[in-house]
């Protein structure tokens, strides 16, 4: 399994996910993040992630990296720690990940987008001891 890390302005560091589905409104989690300055001086805070045109969830209770240990290949850019946040603006593993490519993406595709309208992306978000993956168009922080 091949992860990109997405740009964001947060690293997810949690030992707690909530997930919030309703049919009409897309997928909220509610999650515990560390924005730059927030590593810096050891905080944490919570932030929550929505997620429209949501074509599938699965929540697993499990570690994904002691679950595929071996089987995941996350591209990460050279460097990382706080001086590669300080200088790019994001860290360079943020825990939220697209999956590329995604086999489940491309066996199901044609069931949730026929007519290829929606951009729809496989995403994974890592918690401590378990993991959140998700079909969505794209997501937002609130």
């Amino acid at each position: 399994m091949r992860l990109i890390p997405e740009k964001t302005p947060f690293r997810i560091s949690t030992t707690d996910l909530e997930v919030k589905y309703t049919e009409s409104g897309g997928v909220i989690i509610r999650l515990d993040v560390q924005t730059l300055d927030d590593a810096i001086h050891h905080r944490y805070r919570e932030i929550q992630l929505k997620f429209t045109t949501v074509a599938e969830l699965r929540c697993i209770t499990l570690n994904l990296f002691e679950q595929y240990a071996g089987n995941i290949d996350i591209s990460l850019p050279e460097g990382e720690g706080i001086t590669y946040w300080e200088q790019y603006g994001y860290p360079s593993d943020s825990g939220l990940y697209q999956v590329i490519p995604s086999t489940i993406l491309e066996e199901k595709e044609k069931l949730f987008d026929p007519h290829s309208r929606l951009n729809l992306r496989h995403y994974l978000i890592a918690g401590y001891d378990s993991y959140i993956e998700i079909i969505a168009s794209g997501y937002s922080q609130e």
